[in-house]
């Protein structure tokens, strides 16, 4: 019987590996093909001829700069903000679980009228004079990016966090407390150990989708070109995308692919140390 549902499980799993297969990988070899060669016409061969042009540029420099500063930012504050906000959920009495499903609204509502009332609420007067009188110009030109990130996707993440912190059970948490240990340790060595794999997947979650930000951004500002500090690497690759420029488009969307592999990896990594403790 355990053969059988092994069976099965590899037949089920066919489509979406076939489907991977064609969608990611092999037009992910051509991006490859595309990178080495001196352009679409002219199929030289010049290896990292184009990778060193790109990390040469700039602009790539810049967009590279503020992509990691911001998914570092974002990603840190959306899930400590939904593991606080989670911890507390799990407090309230059956009642008021309701609560949870309003969180989930600003992930589902769609970015144009998102980006509607973001552009009222910082596109003001007083907002841009407030930025002057602070002298923080450039911290205020981007926060917008940033509230509006934690807002829409802090939902989802407490929804998975409440699941996984409900899974924990209260004997182990009372077991702890009869041992003497304050309560900061007991999350420390008790609640973040077992909730290690859920909380690996929110934060992969909400690191993919603070490299989808391009689009808010984009309706935002109403351009292709942000200021200086909102400029991100999707609107380099967008903008030589226009351009027609393949071969500095594939290099960077290369570049930005092992940089996005090693920062999963990270972790993963750390995922796998944090469930050693439990």
């Amino acid at each position: 019987m355990n053969r059988t549902f092994k069976i099965k499980t590899a037949v089920l799993c066919v489509p979406g590996a076939l489907g991977f297969l064609i969608f990611y990988i092999l037009p992910f070899i051509r991006t490859l093909g595309y990178s080495a060669v001196k352009s679409s016409v002219d199929p030289t061969f010049v290896g990292l001829e184009n990778y060193k042009s790109v990390l040469s540029n700039e602009y790539f420099r810049l967009a590279l700069k503020n992509t990691v500063i911001f998914s570092l930012i974002s990603v840190s504050a959306v899930v400590v903000l939904s593991l606080i906000i989670s911890s507390a959920l799990i407090k309230l009495s059956e009642k008021w679980q309701f609560l949870k499903s309003f969180f989930i609204v600003p992930y589902v509502l769609p970015t144009a009228s998102i980006i509607f009332i973001w552009q009222s609420v910082f596109g003001t007067d007083t907002y841009f004079a407030l930025s002057e009188i602070s002298g923080l110009g450039d911290f205020f030109t981007v926060l917008p990016l940033y509230l509006l990130f934690i807002w829409k996707n802090i939902g989802i993440d407490i929804i998975l966090l409440t699941a996984a912190l409900s899974g924990v059970p209260k004997e182990v948490y009372e077991a702890a407390s009869l041992d003497g240990k304050p309560g900061l340790r007991i999350h420390l060595k008790i609640t973040l150990p077992m909730i290690s794999p859920s909380l690996f997947f929110v934060t992969v979650l909400s690191f993919v989708n603070s490299l989808k930000i391009f689009k808010e951004s984009y309706l935002y500002f109403n351009s292709n070109y942000p200021p200086d500090v909102a400029y991100m690497v999707q609107n380099f690759m967008n903008n030589h995308f226009y351009k027609l420029n393949y071969q500095t488009l594939s290099c960077a969307a290369v570049i930005f692919t092992l940089v996005i592999g090693l920062v999963v990896y990270a972790l993963y990594r750390l995922e796998n140390s944090l469930g050693d403790y439990s």
